[in-house]
């Protein structure tokens, strides 16, 4: 190397150091379940299940939350200073997009979007295209809590482990550039139930919680469950039903499954 590179190493190496005169300000409880601390800025949570579990419907309610004096479901979005909410959708269709959008404002009992609210249908576009509209949004926005669906669509191969381990690395880095929390949903594979390819096995080691949402066929009760909990201990699985557009609690002896993450 030569004395230039090593002088610029040595400069950034020094900003990463440990200062005895600095004192960290108290985390932003940012995204509450149960009142359990599920994720902070600076940090990413996940949010998975199989296809058709209802992790659209989970991620209406989790926005609409943060409009609200009151939780959905017991689960609360707290934006801190009335920061921007940016849902990115990468997978809807134009219709499904629209619907998602007016179950927001439903579940906010709003008749119109919040102004701190911006919502994208970015389907039709491949992931680095959606990765520079994320880059150019979060440049020109004061946004608090990033939402994706979902996280495959934002790479290429989800079985190539070095664009996962890239793909992580972008994740760490903006959320502590821009001091923001991402929420991102990835599909469960349907033989092991486990996070999909290098990227699901990224994903979970980095992550600050991992958010479960199951379904039984049979009874169609539909549970959300803390798979794995960073900041907190898990919480009491939520057994809720979908009848006709609303969504109600029922008694969490009716949940689908046990509990999956550790006390």
């Amino acid at each position: 190397m030569d004395n230039e590179l090593i002088s610029n190493i040595g400069t950034q190496l020094s900003t990463r150091r440990y200062d005895p005169t600095y004192i960290p300000p108290p985390e932003n409880k940012v995204f509450l379940v149960r009142n359990k601390l599920v994720g902070t800025l600076s940090n990413f949570v996940l949010l998975t299940g199989l296809p058709k579990a209802s992790k659209s419907t989970v991620l209406s309610m989790i926005m609409a939350s943060a409009f609200t004096d009151d939780t959905q479901l017991e689960m609360k979005l707290n934006v801190p200073d009335n920061r921007r909410i940016c849902y990115f959708d990468t997978e809807s269709s134009a219709n499904d997009f629209y619907r998602q959008v007016t179950r927001i404002k439903k579940f906010a009992r709003l008749q119109e979007l919040p102004e701190n609210l911006d919502c994208y249908c970015v389907r039709e576009d491949n992931h680095a295209t959606i990765l520079h509209y994320i880059d150019y949004y979060l440049k020109f926005n004061d946004c608090g809590v990033l939402i994706i669906d979902g996280l495959l669509d934002l790479c290429s191969n989800m079985n190539d482990e070095m664009e996962s381990k890239r793909l992580i690395n972008y994740f760490k880095r903006v959320t502590k550039e821009y001091n923001l929390m991402i929420i991102t949903v990835l599909h469960l594979g349907k033989k092991d139930l486990t996070s999909i390819g290098h990227i699901g096995s990224a994903a979970d080691r980095y992550c600050q919680a991992n958010i479960e949402i199951k379904k039984n066929k049979e009874t169609q009760v539909f549970s959300i469950e803390s798979k794995f909990m960073r900041s907190d201990i898990d919480f009491d699985p939520i057994a809720y039903k979908i009848e006709n557009g609303f969504v109600f609690e029922v008694p969490h002896e009716q949940a689908p499954y046990k509990p999956a993450g550790k006390k």
